[in-house]
């Protein structure tokens, strides 16, 4: 078992943590403050590649893994978790299901631009009544001729504004397949509108928007997989895109921590360093073991996609483990600062506020466990019905 990571990822690795020190930290607190989005990092991170880098070379991308992705996804979110989400979303939301399921016509024609970072991906899945059960969505896609007429209305949209592309979720009436269906949708498209700016509590640098869709017309040739087989596009997308999210409870949890460590090493109470004392010591040493936990769980599944298997429940562990250790660390890096963690004047307070999405979007945690625990009875069923199976792993009763 090897953990070490190939030269190249290594690279990658290090080109981001660098990008981030220099060009994204600098700015994460003004950007808070004034719920901005970061038009020149965006365009830095395009000129690095970032925007596609786990694209394939075909298509305009860098072509490396996903798990080079991740690191990406780690070492931004770890400066500013908002342009951490940006780019999550643009590239697995946004980008990635195109190339899993649409046509070579339809890659060749959206992709190229949203690698290069001259397009801005986002995915429209939620609405102001559908959730988690994305089978109640309500848009929806009326058939016409040469293609679909669409009205809805979409909430929280990551990226919205600042989108040039648009992995949108309706219900198709009106033809001979209904159903939830996906759509690749121009966000300038005749009719496409935007309603509310969220002012959310974290990740502020991300613009989150309600999409307003008005009688949009979405040829035929746009329309994203098969007809009624949108639910199959939106679950396999979150898949590794809950791999992604994890990657940035990682991030958040690691700039929290290092915060804290730094802070403890310096502060002298009862003359000595309060990193020296047993109560804070102990603190860093539980946050550091969750952080690398969780960080293993992420290249796990990160590894797994790679290796072309199956990642949904991976990845659900993944995101609820990251997700929670994010919210404990930076919780536990508040605490190390006592009162001046409280301050705005020190990041752990947007550390704290920026990790507690990550247990909601992309899947609740209580999804992630729904997806789990489900992964374990199919995974025991199939034990017992392989052959010698069932001696072996039926409980004992009586």
């Amino acid at each position: 078992m090897n953990f070490r990571l190939t030269d190249a990822q290594q690279k990658i690795k290090k080109r981001a943590a660098e990008l981030a020190d220099r060009e994204v930290a600098p700015h994460a607190a003004e950007l808070d403050r004034e719920d901005r989005v970061p038009f020149e990092t965006l365009e830095r991170m395009a000129d690095e590649g970032f925007m596609g880098l786990c694209v394939p070379e075909k298509y305009g991308g860098a072509g490396a893994d996903f798990l080079s992705y991740c690191l990406l996804i780690e070492e931004i979110s770890r400066a500013d978790a908002g342009v951490g989400a940006t780019l999550a979303v643009h590239t697995s939301a946004g980008t990635l299901p195109i190339l899993a399921y649409g046509t070579e016509e339809q890659k060749s024609r959206w992709v190229p631009p949203l690698a290069s970072g001259s397009r801005i991906g986002s995915f429209a899945l939620t609405e102001p009544n559908t959730g988690s059960d994305a089978a109640a969505i309500e848009t929806l896609a009326e058939r016409v001729d040469g293609g679909y007429c669409v009205s809805g209305h979409k909430q929280w949209v990551t990226n919205g504004r600042v989108a040039g592309t648009m992995i949108l979720f309706a219900r198709a009436v009106g033809g001979a397949t209904e159903g939830v269906t996906a759509f690749i949708v121009p966000m300038d498209a005749e009719g496409i509108s935007f309603g509310k700016h969220a002012e959310k509590m974290g990740v502020v640098s991300a613009t989150t928007d309600d999409v307003l869709l008005d009688d949009v017309f979405v040829p035929e040739e746009d329309r994203l997989g098969k007809e009624g087989r949108g639910l199959r596009v939106a679950l396999g997308t979150l898949d590794p895109g809950r791999i992604g999210i994890a990657a940035q409870a990682v991030g958040i949890a690691e700039a929290a921590f290092r915060y804290a460590t730094g802070y403890a090493a310096e502060r002298e109470t009862f003359g000595k360093p309060i990193a020296e004392h047993q109560a804070i010591a102990f603190k860093l040493a539980d946050m550091q073991t969750k952080i690398r936990a969780a960080r293993l769980l992420v290249h796990e599944a990160a590894w797994m996609k790679d290796e072309g298997m199956r990642v949904t429940e991976a990845g659900a562990r993944a995101k609820l483990y990251a997700s929670a250790v994010a919210k404990e660390v930076t919780d536990d890096a508040v605490q190390v600062l006592g009162g001046r963690g409280y301050m705005k004047d020190h990041p752990v307070e947007r550390h704290y506020r920026d990790a507690r999405v990550t247990e909601i979007y992309e899947g609740t945690s209580e999804i992630q466990r729904l997806v789990i625990s489900r992964g374990i009875l199919r995974e025991h069923t199939e034990s017992l019905e392989a052959p010698g199976g069932v001696e072996e792993t039926r409980p004992v009763v009586g």
